[in-house]
């Protein structure tokens, strides 16, 4: 379900506000009060999470793109390791890429602060082809985002980002920039 309503987002938020605009007016009109009062607070409510909607989604288009400026953005995580671990939760972050190898830069989730140092990880080859993100694995990310393993000298990590950005890692990687 959370995957069908992110695909289809575009007709299921307006669908959702209408129903949830008749069900305020609705419940107004049921506790007595004039049905005119009823129909202004809920324009009035409209109009007040809307604007905070709109400045939310402004301010996450900003921060989103200030990101890919310093490099690809994905989620990166330690696969094995002790579950409950800082290694095993899904570190965000911004990728800058070379040849056989990545620099992760971990930032703050909701801002664009580093955390800190930079991990240089040494890449020796990409597992498979990425996979859609599902079971426990999907918690904690936003939907839509496909894994990607890649086999390090010691180990293994996993990263998800969408489609583009992982072809893009892949490209820069694997294939000499």
């Amino acid at each position: 379900m959370r995957e069908w309503l992110w695909q289809h987002k575009m007709i299921a938020i307006p669908l959702m506000i209408v129903l949830m605009a008749m069900v305020s007016v609705l419940v107004y009109a049921a506790s007595g009060n004039a049905w005119s009062y009823g129909i202004f607070s809920t324009l009035f409510n409209l109009l007040w999470w809307g604007g905070l909607s709109y400045l939310f989604a402004r301010e996450s288009r900003k921060r989103k793109a200030a990101l890919e400026e310093r490099g690809i953005f994905l989620y990166l995580r330690y696969p094995g390791s002790r579950p409950g671990s800082l290694h095993d939760i899904w570190a965000g972050g911004t990728v800058s890429c070379e040849p056989h190898r990545i620099l992760f830069q971990e930032v703050m989730s909701g801002t664009e602060v580093s955390l800190g140092q930079p991990a240089v990880l040494e890449v020796i080859k990409v597992s498979d082809s990425p996979k859609p993100l599902a079971g426990s694995n999907a918690r904690h990310l936003p939907p839509g985002l496909k894994v990607l393993t890649l086999i390090l000298p010691h180990g293994s990590v996993e990263v998800a980002a969408d489609q583009a950005a992982l072809e893009k890692l892949q490209q820069q990687v694997l294939h000499d920039g």
